[in-house]
Order: structure tokens, then sequence, then C-alpha cells
């Protein structure tokens, strides 16, 4: 992540936002549907029902070729395709995909194809029940971005969540345990702040932010309980660190719930 980016005077990585459709994941997308389409068997069917169902244009303006030994080929009616996919505005590139995903058996291949590349690239969402289902919203991003925006006493918190999506978005090595433990890091961080006490740990500092009425009895157990098996007595430590199936969507849900927390906690100082 960029200087600017973590400082909150730039974007966020567009990968992360729901209306985005950045070059890299369009390409990606793409070669996911060139490579399924080139293995179907019934490349006229496909065509037959993009062209008739999807785009509701005739099917006898389908542009598919013949040779002389009657073999078809789709050449120019790939190049058609091709076309739309990149001019499409990046809703209009899922609709299409969600178009074949949802044509039957070989469409569920195409999904689970697209849905690998999903999860690397960041997108904003993953292919569910053969439609495409959000995982970020406007409301997490804008959480994210008042986060890392903050540049008063805060700052060490903001530090936390801009390193947590640095190990997040790393496409040559994610790192998503330091992932974790940087997102867990910046509620203690906070909490430390709003508790007055530089030693405690994150289990310490909601104890007293409880006893203090600052913080719902209710809510302060339900935090310490979720953040548990990521603590010990040492605060932010290896219980969770030591789990083997670590996944990006695991280290994606930290950074949301503990940016909001970050926000709700400041909002007691």
């Amino acid at each position: 992540m960029k200087f600017s980016q973590r400082q909150g005077i730039t974007p966020l990585p567009a990968n992360l936002k729901p209306d985005a459709m950045p070059d890299e994941l369009r390409n990606v997308l793409w070669n996911h549907f060139n490579v399924w389409f080139g293995n179907q068997p019934d490349k006229s069917k496909l065509l037959e029902a993009l062209w008739h169902v999807y785009w509701n244009k005739p099917i006898d303006e389908i542009p598919i070729g013949q040779s002389y030994s009657g073999t078809h080929y789709y050449k120019r009616a790939l190049e058609i395709i091709r076309q739309h996919f990149f001019e499409a505005k990046w809703y209009e590139v899922y609709d299409f995909l969600e178009f074949f995903i949802g044509s039957g058996y070989a469409g569920q291949e195409l999904g689970k194809s697209v849905n690998k590349d999903l999860s690397i690239k960041l997108a904003a969402y993953r292919v569910i029940n053969q439609q495409f289902v959000p995982i970020t919203t406007e409301h997490e991003i804008a959480a994210l971005e008042e986060a890392l925006a903050n540049k008063d006493k805060f700052s060490h918190a903001a530090s936390h969540i801009a390193t947590a999506i640095s190990h997040l978005s790393n496409k040559q090595n994610p790192d998503y345990r330091n992932s974790i433990k940087e997102s867990i890091s910046a509620v203690e961080s906070v909490a430390k702040i709003i508790c007055d006490d530089d030693k405690a740990t994150l289990a310490q500092a909601l104890s007293k932010l409880k006893k203090s009425s600052k913080l719902h009895g209710a809510l302060s157990e339900g935090y310490t309980k979720l953040y548990a098996y990521t603590s010990d007595a040492n605060g932010i430590r290896h219980a969770l660190m030591n789990e083997p199936n670590l996944t990006i969507d695991d280290a994606k849900y930290f950074l949301i719930i503990c940016t909001a927390f970050v926000n709700y906690l400041k909002t007691l100082a």
C-alpha cells in the first residue's frame, strides 16, 4: 500500500470497493470466461441464448462461420462479446458473467473458476448459489477510510489498520495471520487510550471501560469473547495465530469488524 493510501490522502485499493472494476480484475474475469467458452462443446446454443435472452437481438445476426468441411468457427462472435465485456460498466461485467454462471452445470464450473480469483484479487463479491453476492459494502469502505484518515491521537490505530490492509492485499505474499494481528492491535491501541492505561491488554481495557460505564457491559463482554481466542495474558498473541487454515476471508472479516469497533470506541473519548 502506498504512503498516501496509508495516510488517507488517496483512496483505498480499488479492488476492495463494491463499485470498482480495475483493469487487472476485468482482465482476469475475461480470461476465465474465454477459457470456459472455448471448452464448451455446444457454443452455438450458448451464443443463441446470449443474443436472444440476454441481449434481445435477432439470432440470425450471430456471426457463426462455417468451413468447407462443415466445422463451425466463432471468432467474430467472440470478438463482439469481447468488445462488450471490455466496454461494459463494472456491474454489467457481473451481469454478463452471472448470466452464464446460471446456465446449468457448465455455468457452475465457470462460477467456481471465477470465484478463486475474486478472492485472490480482493474483489468485493463472491459467487454464492450461482449469483454474485457482495461481501464488502460502501459502509464498510467508508469505515476503513474514516479510520485511515484519522491523524490525531489515534494515529497508531490508523497505522495498524493500514498495515493490516497491506498484509491482506499483498498479491505476491499475503499474510493473513499478521493482518488479523494488526487489525486487533488497532482495537487494543484505541482501547488503551480511552481507558487511559498504556499497559492494559485488550481484555483489561474493555473491562475498565465497562466498569467506568463508558462501554455497555453486554457489548464489552461480547467483544471480549470475540477477541479471546486471539489473545492471552500478554495481549495480542498466539491462539488464532496457530490456526493452520486462515484464509483471506478470515483476515477481511477481522479487518472490517475491528475497524468498525475502532471507530465506535473513538466516540467514547
